[in-house]
């Protein structure tokens, strides 16, 4: 089994009640490595493996955190995740995990945290984004922000974009969504709570908003205390289980932990993956070879005539060359799943955690 760790001011949602992930401040202090090290220490007892989730714009505290405890510890069960996501978008995720680590192995528990996030349509809106360091703003846009009554629509994902709210267009283009039904958090810290509900809640087609308390770490995130911060993620009872199906580990060149990511979360050795050459398709045999055009000649000069001499023996037929090969015929369409032959062996899917390794006890 893993423990999910969050280093940083980043409080539950409460989404998943029961299973939520451990809560660690990622102060320099000394006290908080002494915290640090309880809650780590008492987890590789009971539970073999530590997963740490910490935002990767704010790296260094859990950085040092996690290599102190590694070194003072003595062991290699401790990974890192971090993880490009606002706040109260790191929250869900961080649940979510905390939920399914006791179904899955330490090293596929890492391995889906990124594609649990891409799953997630997170942002914020903002009143002003002159402070804004995290975004495409324009520079139209910021001299925009000094003016009263403005407003902005801030997405944060595999690219952050920025979209000034207007009355014609009060909501960016939407081009991807959650999974039916779509549940969405907010949370207001003097915002426009009423620009979400109206506008930005038909657009995704969420049947339910929740309201929380606005995380200690978005007034940073977000370069402003004037925002309404929310995340949509889906609340269909299978979709972490899509989630789990559609990654595939193989084992850690080094440490044996299955892993889809580009570096082990545990020993960090680089997994260098090489994918099979599609084969080349075989030689067409002598009968389907094209035959070359003969190359054409000059013009040759006129024979001078000869006498009559004895005429050439008769000479046999050439014999017939085989009929050419047709080429295949086009084939009726098939249905889904429909295969002339057996179908080829998938890939393995990710290893289950079954029972800790004797090194995790």
């Amino acid at each position: 089994m893993t423990m999910v760790v969050v280093v940083g001011d980043v409080p539950s949602t409460g989404i998943t009640p029961g299973s939520v992930a451990t809560r660690v401040p990622d102060a320099a202090d000394p006290a908080a490595l002494l915290s640090f090290l309880d809650v780590v220490s008492g987890a590789l007892a009971s539970d073999g493996t530590v997963l740490v989730v910490h935002p990767a714009w704010r790296a260094d505290g859990a950085v040092k955190l996690v290599r102190q405890a590694r070194m003072l510890l003595a062991t290699d069960r401790i990974g890192r995740v971090p993880l490009e996501l606002p706040p109260l978008a790191l929250s869900v995720v961080a649940d979510q995990l905390a939920f399914m680590a006791p179904h899955v192995a330490p090293g596929v528990l890492a391995s889906i945290a990124p594609h649990l996030a891409a799953r997630l349509f997170a942002g914020a809106w903002l009143g002003s984004v002159a402070k804004l360091e995290r975004g495409q703003a324009r520079l139209a846009q910021h001299m925009l922000s000094y003016l009263p009554g403005s407003g902005f629509m801030v997405t944060s994902g595999p690219t952050t974009d920025v979209h000034r709210i207007t009355g014609a267009k009060p909501v960016q283009n939407i081009t991807r969504r959650p999974l039916d039904p779509v549940l969405m958090l907010a949370a207001n810290e003097h915002g426009d709570p009423n620009w979400l509900e109206s506008r930005l809640r038909p657009e995704l087609q969420a049947v339910q908003v929740t309201n929380v308390a606005g995380p200690p770490l978005s007034a940073e995130y977000w370069g402003s205390r004037k925002y309404t911060e929310f995340v949509a993620f889906s609340g269909h009872p299978h979709d972490l289980h899509y989630v789990l199906q559609s990654v595939r580990c193989v084992p850690c060149a080094w440490c044996g932990e299955p892993t889809a990511l580009p570096a082990c979360p545990f020993c960090g050795e680089l997994q260098y993956r090489t994918e099979p050459s599609p084969q080349a398709p075989p030689a067409p045999g002598p009968d389907v070879l094209p035959r070359p055009e003969p190359a054409p000649r000059a013009p040759a000069a006129p024979a001078p005539e000869a006498s009559p001499g004895p005429e050439p023996p008769p000479q046999p037929w050439p014999e017939p060359h085989p009929p050419p090969v047709r080429p295949a015929q086009p084939q009726p369409p098939r249905a889904f799943g429909e295969t002339d032959g057996p179908a080829p062996e998938p890939s393995p899917p990710c290893l289950l955690y079954t029972s800790p390794s004797p090194r995790d006890s």
